[in-house]
């Protein structure tokens, strides 16, 4: 890694990389301005051309590494989404399957927190990513939409503080 504080941040060593070929560049050409003048005999010139190739190799090799790691990270992120989706659509007949405690359980994987907030809305958050905030209304089936379950409803009147399921 050329530069400390990139390590971690694709964005940021990829910058690194691409500033660490620029600083090689402007040194092979100092270089070949040395041995043009005469300054340096062309062994130096080639010790020196030799160690500024093996860098750039090294630089351009980081740049493709990290160019194939973000495409990997993407379609990750996609099938992610992908089968959140699938999940999403078929979750609601599948939930109603479940003992309470498989539901629990379930809950637990997902790392699933819900805050419940001074306004009625809730905020819902775990391993698929960002919070989430949805309306009471959004929640709650209305009558007749599903089968009556008390385990399906929330109550405006229960407690307004945080709620890990």
């Amino acid at each position: 890694m050329p530069y400390r504080g990139a390590h971690g941040d694709p964005k940021r060593q990829a910058k690194a990389w691409l500033d660490k070929l620029s600083k090689v560049e402007a040194e092979r050409r100092g270089y070949l301005r040395l041995a043009a003048r005469g300054s340096i005999t062309d062994r130096e010139l080639d010790e020196a051309l030799a160690e500024l190739e093996e860098t750039r190799s090294t630089a351009e090799h980081e740049l493709a590494t990290l160019q194939t790691r973000r495409e990997a990270k993407e379609a990750l992120e996609r099938d992610r989404d992908a089968l959140l989706e699938h999940y999403a659509a078929i979750a609601p007949e599948a939930l109603d399957t479940l003992t309470p405690e498989e539901r629990h359980q379930l809950y637990r994987m997902l790392q699933l927190e819900v805050v419940i907030r001074p306004d009625a809305n809730l905020e819902v958050a775990g391993i698929f990513g960002e919070r989430m905030l949805f309306s009471d209304r959004e929640l709650v089936p209305t009558s007749g939409s599903r089968k009556s379950d008390s385990r399906n409803h929330y109550s405006p009147s229960a407690s307004r503080r945080h709620h890990p399921i």
